[in-house]
């Protein structure tokens, strides 16, 4: 079978089933990827609620730091890259917005819960703060944000929607980044509003996101309708062709094929990766986003 051979390529690759990410996944002689199962626990679109964990954690070398002032606070490397342009656009080298909370290890998690059941009862904490291996803030991709003032809330920073908030609000999804948890989406997330949370899912996803006012929730389950590669969404943005697909894993390996034109267009492995992202949705399956200069290409 064609899988079985792109199973034994994939091996003679280097493929490795744990921490894959987009950058590892190899191309076959075929012109597929194949994705591990543990694949689908990772990546800028996965989905962290009560109902789905946290099932992979980030290394330390793929963490980065945001805020100057503040090492401690990181996130995953692109995100944090991506946070720091969106920051300097909004505002230069001012610090009218700062960090409060980015990536956090699961016994960090557990003690920020504890420290609230205590301090704060019950009620307000399963509102307000994730149970441990059910928080975003374990996955890299999420950051709490203030407005830089005296004595910021931990729990419950301040982050208004006008002034530099409002900025950067108008400018997150270029960014590709998503207010997580609305006042209007609530019922759906069954987390309270946090103006202040922040997750990054990456382009174009975040405008599809906003424009189509889903939360991400919603939206994990509206990809589904767009079948890779035989009923993907296509878009045409500013001369971009774009172009989002919906894989179920089949098991331990999932063959994907690429679009033939995306595979022989560049002996460049580099620029192919480029244009590929891949990011499993922490449910079923994996989310296929292909990037291309023109139309049909």
């Amino acid at each position: 079978m064609i899988l079985e051979k792109n199973k034994k390529a994939g091996e003679s690759l280097g493929l490795k089933p744990e921490g894959a990410c987009e950058e590892s996944l190899p191309f076959t002689e075929t012109g597929c990827i194949l994705l591990p199962e543990s694949h689908i626990y990772q990546g800028s679109l996965i989905l962290v609620s009560q109902k789905y964990p946290v099932r992979f954690h980030l290394p330390e070398k793929r963490l980065g730091s945001v805020f100057p002032g503040q090492p401690e606070l990181k996130m995953e490397l692109e995100s944090a890259g991506m946070l720091r342009e969106l920051l300097w656009e909004i505002q230069g080298n001012q610090q009218k917005i700062v960090g409060v909370s980015g990536y956090r290890t699961g016994e960090e998690q557990t003690a920020i819960f504890q420290d609230s059941l205590r301090e704060n009862g019950r009620e307000f904490t399963e509102k307000y703060v994730a149970f441990p291996e059910h928080s975003e803030h374990q996955t890299g991709f999420a950051m709490d944000l203030a407005e830089n003032r005296p004595d910021i809330d931990f729990i419950r920073p301040e982050f208004p929607y006008d002034g530099i908030c409002r900025k950067f609000r108008e400018r997150a999804a270029d960014f590709g980044f998503i207010e997580r948890y609305t006042k209007e989406k609530q019922k759906v997330t069954g987390i309270g509003t946090e103006p202040w949370h922040f997750r990054y899912v990456g382009s174009p996803h975040a405008a599809l996101i906003l424009e189509k006012g889903m939360a991400l929730e919603e939206y994990t389950q509206w990809l589904k309708q767009f079948s890779w590669p035989d009923s993907v969404l296509s878009m045409n943005r500013k001369g971009t062709v774009i172009r989002i697909g919906y894989v179920k894993a089949q098991g331990a390996l999932t063959e994907v094929k690429l679009p033939e034109e995306l595979y022989h267009e560049s002996s460049v492995l580099g620029k192919r990766r480029k244009n590929l992202k891949v990011s499993g949705n922490n449910v079923d399956g994996f989310v296929i986003t292909v990037i291309s200069g023109q139309e049909g290409v």
